[in-house]
């Protein structure tokens, strides 16, 4: 009998080492089962999309050039040369600034008296033909038919650099004249090389 009951708790013991080794590994199973699901949930719920960095972004703003191809008279002949104006320029700011430059190398070489360019220099564009309105008084200091060509050419070669504009006529004080003293004016001017 002893031997049974000992064999029995010797059963019994084992049993219980079998339960609990079970019971050991049933919780092992739970933990590592919940530990994945917990990383899972974590892992799939975080944000991926990239975070906003802030980074000082210390780029020059380029200044905008615009070339400007200015002819002016000199010794009987008629010279270019390229004049550069900073800023963002409209077409019209663009043709405005090629008339003020002309007149301005015009007055330097004293071929034209003196006169107020916002008051009586004006021009609008139809298509590609610019029409420059200036005053009579432009070609008082011209002495030959040469002299009033080259300030004619001055402009329209000028003018006709600018994108867009392929022929230029002159209007004499809002008029359509014929001409002021020499060349004939009810034309239109191309660009020409060679004067």
């Amino acid at each position: 009998m002893e031997k049974k009951s000992e064999k029995i708790n010797k059963e019994k013991k084992i049993k219980k080492e079998k339960k609990l080794k079970d019971w050991k590994s049933d919780k092992i199973v739970v933990f590592i089962f919940l530990l994945t699901l917990m990383t899972g949930y974590f892992y799939f719920s975080r944000d991926y999309t990239p975070k906003k960095i802030l980074i000082k972004n210390q780029e020059i703003e380029k200044e905008i050039e615009n070339k400007l191809y200015i002819y002016f008279p000199e010794n009987e002949d008629l010279l270019s040369e390229e004049i550069i104006v900073k800023g963002k320029l409209s077409s019209s700011e663009i043709v405005g600034e090629t008339i003020k430059e002309v007149i301005s190398k015009l007055k330097m070489f004293g071929k034209i008296p003196q006169i107020n360019l916002e008051k009586e220099i004006g021009y609008f564009i139809i298509k590609d033909k610019l029409y420059l309105d200036i005053p009579e008084k432009l070609f008082n200091e011209v002495n030959s038919p040469r002299e009033e060509l080259l300030i004619i050419y001055s402009f329209v070669n000028s003018l006709t650099n600018i994108e867009g504009i392929e022929k230029v006529r002159f209007l004499i004080d809002n008029i359509d004249q014929e001409k002021v003293k020499y060349s004939n004016l009810m034309k239109d001017y191309i660009f020409k090389r060679n004067i």
